[in-house]
C-alpha cells in the first residue's frame, strides 16, 4: 500500500514538490510557484474540504492529489488570468475551492464569486455538496462552526461569510451575480459550457470587478468543449497574457491515434491508452485506468472521451486559423523561382466545393532542396469546363486523378472524364484518407517540410481554413468558418490529397528546378 503525504507533510517544500512532480507534462509549460503562505492557504482549504480524507478507488486515504497541488501552484502565480483545462474526474475543481475558501479563512477581507457557466441550480448543488457538508461535517455545532464562519444555504444566495471580513459567494450563471461588486478573485467554473453570448456577459460584467483589488484574478476552469470560437475556455487558454494549466493532446493529433484503444492490425497507429496515461493526471489517484478504458468502450461516451477525457476540443462552428501564418509565410517561395517544365514524379489532385462554387487542381513534388512542394495548376470558379482542364493535364502527365471518393461535386465531374477514351486514372481517398491528408498537410507545415509558391488562391484558403469534425469526433478535415461557409479552400484541399498522394507516385524523381505552373 503506496504511502500518501498528510496535510502536515505537504507544509513542508521538498514534500509539496515531490508530489506535485508525480503529474505527467502539462500540454504547455508553466511556471509553477508555491510559497509558504500558498502552501498554508490551501492545506487549510484542504481541511475544511476534507480532502485530507479524500480516498482513491482502492480505499486508500491519498489526501490532495498532485493535480490538486499543481491547480495550487498555478493560481499562487498569481496571473490576473488563470486558465486551467483539466480532464474530467482529475479533482481539479476542488483543489480550486480549496485555494480560494484557504485564502478566505486566512486572509482578511477577501472576497471570491464563483459561478458554474451551467445553471444556477447546478451551482447551489456544487456548493452545498462540495463545500457546505464538508464544513459542516467537520464542525457539526452550529454555534461552534459560526465562531469564524457562517454557511449560507438560502437558494439563490449560497455562500460562506468569514468571521474576518472574507466572503465566497455563489452566483446563477450570468453577469448580474458579478456586477456592481468588487472581488479578489472571480471564478467561473465549466467554462467550456458557456454559450458565446453568456461568455460575453460574464467577462464584461466580471472584468470591472477586479478593478479596485490588489492582485485580483480571474479564473476560468473547465473541460474541453463543443466549439472554439467565442468559447470562453478556450479563449483564455489561448491569451497570451494568461498562466495556463492545460493536460491533454495536441490539438494537431493524428486521428489515426483515436482509432482504437491500443494498436491492432486495422488500427496500427492507434494509442489512445498511451494518451490518456501521457495526459490524465487523475489516473491512479481519482480514477483508474480500467474505468477509462470502459468509458472508450461505451458507444454512448465515445463521442465526447476525446474532449472530457483527452482534453481536445471538438471542432464545429470553429473560426479559429488553423495553419500558422508565421509558418506558412515562412515556408513560400518566390513566384520568381517557379520553372515551367513538370517534374518527373509529382502527385495531382482535383477538389470541387461541395455546391460546385470553385474547383481547383493542385500538384505536390519533391523538390532539390527535399522538402515537399506544392502549387496549384488551375483554379476556378464554377464547375464550367473544369472537367475538360482536369482531363488535360491528367493525360498529358499520365497521371491519376487522386480525389475524395465521397464528392458528389467531384463525382458529376468525374463520370464526363470517364467517358473519354482513354480515360485518365483515377486515385479515389476515402472520407478517413482526406482527413489524414489534412492532418498530414498541418504536420508538414509545423515540420517546416513544405514548400509552396505564395499563390493568391492558395493563400486565401490558408488564412480562412479551420478544422471540420470528421467521423465520430476523433478526427478532422479541412472546414470553414463559422458563418462563411461559402468560403473557398478548395486549392488547400486539392494540394492536401496531392502530398497525401505523393509517397504513392513511383515514376521517377525530379531532377530539375522546382516548377509550378506545367500546365
Amino acid at each position: 500500500m503506496t504511502v500518501h503525504p498528510t496535510l502536515a507533510d505537504l507544509q513542508n517544500e521538498a514534500t509539496w514538490l515531490e508530489r506535485r512532480s508525480l503529474i505527467p507534462a502539462p500540454l504547455v509549460p508553466v511556471n509553477f510557484v508555491t510559497t509558504e503562505e500558498s502552501r498554508r492557504e490551501f492545506l487549510e482549504g484542504a481541511r475544511l474540504l476534507r480532502l485530507d480524507q479524500l480516498r482513491n478507488f482502492e480505499g486508500e486515504t491519498i489526501g490532495p492529489s498532485p493535480a490538486q497541488l499543481a491547480v495550487a501552484d498555478t493560481i499562487a502565480a498569481g496571473a490576473s488570468l488563470t486558465a486551467i483545462l483539466e480532464p474530467r474526474r482529475t479533482g481539479k475543481t476542488s483543489g480550486i475551492q480549496a485555494v480560494l475558501v484557504g485564502r478566505c479563512a486566512l486572509r482578511d477581507d477577501y472576497l471570491v464569486g464563483w459561478t458554474l457557466a451551467t445553471t444556477g441550480a447546478k451551482a447551489g448543488e456544487r456548493f452545498k455538496k462540495d463545500i457546505a457538508a464538508p464544513l459542516v461535517r467537520l464542525y457539526p455545532e452550529k454555534r461552534a462552526r459560526e465562531e469564524f464562519v457562517k454557511v449560507e444555504l438560502s437558494k439563490g444566495s449560497e455562500g460562506l461569510v468569514f468571521r474576518n471580513g472574507s466572503y465566497f459567494n455563489v452566483y446563477a450563471p450570468g453577469g448580474d451575480g458579478f456586477r456592481s461588486n468588487a472581488f479578489d478573485a472571480a471564478w467561473v467554473d465549466e467554462a467550456g459550457e458557456a454559450e458565446p453570448a453568456l461568455g460575453e456577459d460574464l467577462v464584461a460584467a466580471i472584468r470591472p470587478t477586479l478593478h479596485t483589488r490588489h492582485g485580483a484574478q480571474f479564473i476560468v476552469s473547465g473541460t474541453a468543449a463543443k466549439y472554439r470560437a467565442g468559447n470562453l475556455l478556450w479563449d483564455h487558454l489561448n491569451d497570451p497574457r494568461a498562466v495556463v494549466l492545460r493536460h491533454g493532446v495536441p490539438d494537431d493529433l493524428d486521428p489515426r491515434a483515436l482509432e482504437a484503444w491500443t494498436a491492432d492490425e486495422e488500427h496500427p497507429l492507434a494509442r489512445v491508452r498511451e494518451l490518456v496515461i501521457a495526459a490524465h493526471p487523475g489516473i491512479g489517484y481519482t480514477t483508474p485506468l480500467d474505468v477509462i478504458e470502459e468509458d472508450w468502450n461505451t458507444p454512448a461516451m465515445r463521442r465526447n472521451f476525446p474532449a472530457e477525457i483527452l482534453g481536445l476540443f471538438s471542432l464545429e462552428g470553429s473560426n479559429t486559423a488553423l495553419i500558422s501564418a508565421p509558418k506558412w509565410n515562412a515556408a513560400a517561395k518566390p513566384m520568381s523561382n517557379a520553372g515551367k517544365a513538370a517534374p518527373r514524379k509529382f502527385a495531382l489532385a482535383a477538389f470541387i466545393d461541395r455546391d460546385s462554387l470553385y474547383a481547383s487542381v493542385a500538384a505536390a513534388w519533391t523538390g532539390a532542396d527535399k522538402k515537399i512542394h506544392v502549387g496549384l495548376l488551375h483554379h476556378q470558379t464554377g464547375v464550367q469546363g473544369f472537367a475538360t482542364v482536369l482531363s488535360k493535364l491528367a493525360k498529358k502527365h499520365k497521371k491519376a486523378i487522386t480525389h475524395d471518393s465521397f464528392s458528389n461535386a467531384m463525382a458529376v465531374q468525374l463520370r464526363s472524364i470517364r467517358e473519354a477514351r482513354p480515360a485518365p486514372l483515377e486515385r479515389p481517398l476515402g472520407s478517413r484518407d482526406v482527413a489524414r491528408a489534412a492532418v498530414n498537410f498541418v504536420n508538414e507545415i509545423n515540420d517546416d517540410n513544405l514548400r509552396h509558391h505564395d499563390q493568391a488562391e492558395l493563400n486565401a484558403a490558408v488564412d480562412v481554413a479551420t478544422k471540420r469534425a470528421f467521423s465520430t469526433g476523433t478526427g478532422w478535415a479541412f472546414g470553414r468558418p463559422k458563418g462563411r461557409e461559402d468560403a473557398d479552400i478548395t486549392g488547400l484541399e486539392a494540394a492536401a490529397l496531392a502530398v497525401y498522394a505523393l509517397d504513392q507516385e513511383t515514376d521517377g524523381t525530379a531532377n530539375i528546378k522546382d516548377a509550378i505552373f506545367f500546365a
